[in-house]
């Protein structure tokens, strides 16, 4: 059994002249004929996954000040020597690799590129976007404000941001495997092959539902509850559109306030 923890604890860059504060190293896996996963966690700032043929894992950091990505050095006719800490702990054990960063102060952008056929959990809490791109595998997303895209997968996704667009395409899709996608403030806007054979349950406050498949509605009426605590029974209005493509099969909940929904053909 193989074991690799690095923990990297970094200054902000010094003074002109050395840029950004930024590295990468790679990370062995203890098994690479057999399947991965990878969870990815950044309280602050934005991540960028990309399946590769490699054997182990690479991961790449770069420290950002602010949303375009430059550096302030001066202020106030005065130079900047140094900021607070950028942390990044990353670990490794039978093939879960884990990449975190805790800090609040200090945004940063994370890349990693896994093997094609790993798995890929992966957050950002505050100001980033999140980038997948070319897994076979179960992917789930959570990005609390940013935007979300995923593209060249085979396998599932499981997405959802508070405030941003959610935009997926898929090159396969696992056949029997529920998928959600919701957003409060953006489009969500999905890919996928023309087999595909899913029922799916949609919902907008303020905007439109647009399918390129031919897809069969399911009528949905009023649902009767019964409240066990005080006997009474309530009457509540399904507002959600359902559907089947090519038959039916594992739900796909898609569900947003303010955007359209759009579900496109491949």
């Amino acid at each position: 059994m193989k074991k690799v923890l690095l923990i990297i604890v970094l200054m902000s860059g010094v003074v002109s002249g050395f840029g950004q504060n930024s590295g990468e190293f790679p990370v062995p896996i203890s098994d690479p004929a057999k399947r991965g996963k990878l969870k990815v966690d950044i309280h602050y700032g934005s991540v960028f996954i990309k399946g590769s043929p490699r054997k182990d894992v690479l991961v790449r950091y770069t420290e950002l000040d602010d949303r375009s990505g430059k550096k302030t050095t001066e202020k106030d006719g005065l130079k900047r020597i140094s900021g607070g800490s950028l942390d990044l702990e990353v670990s490794e054990k039978d093939n879960y690799v884990v990449v975190e960063s805790s800090s609040w102060t200090n945004r940063m952008k994370v890349e990693v590129e896994v093997p094609v056929g790993f798995d890929v959990k992966a957050s950002s809490y505050n100001d980033g976007d999140i980038f997948v791109e070319n897994i076979q595998g179960e992917v789930e997303i959570t990005s609390y404000n940013g935007e979300i895209e995923a593209h060249k997968i085979s396998g599932s996704v499981v997405a959802s941001t508070y405030n941003g667009e959610i935009k997926v395409t898929f090159d396969k899709v696992t056949e029997g495997v529920p998928m959600s996608y919701s957003t409060y403030n953006g489009d969500i806007d999905i890919t996928y092959p023309a087999n595909l054979k899913a029922t799916f349950k949609m919902k907008t406050g303020q905007g439109e539902i647009l399918s390129g498949f031919d897809m069969t509605l399911i009528k949905t009426g009023p649902i009767q509850k019964k409240d066990s605590g005080s006997g009474t029974y309530k009457v509540t209005v399904d507002e959600w559109v359902k559907g089947e493509v090519n038959g039916g099969g594992a739900e796909i909940s898609m569900r947003n306030y303010n955007g359209d929904v759009i579900i496109r053909k491949k």
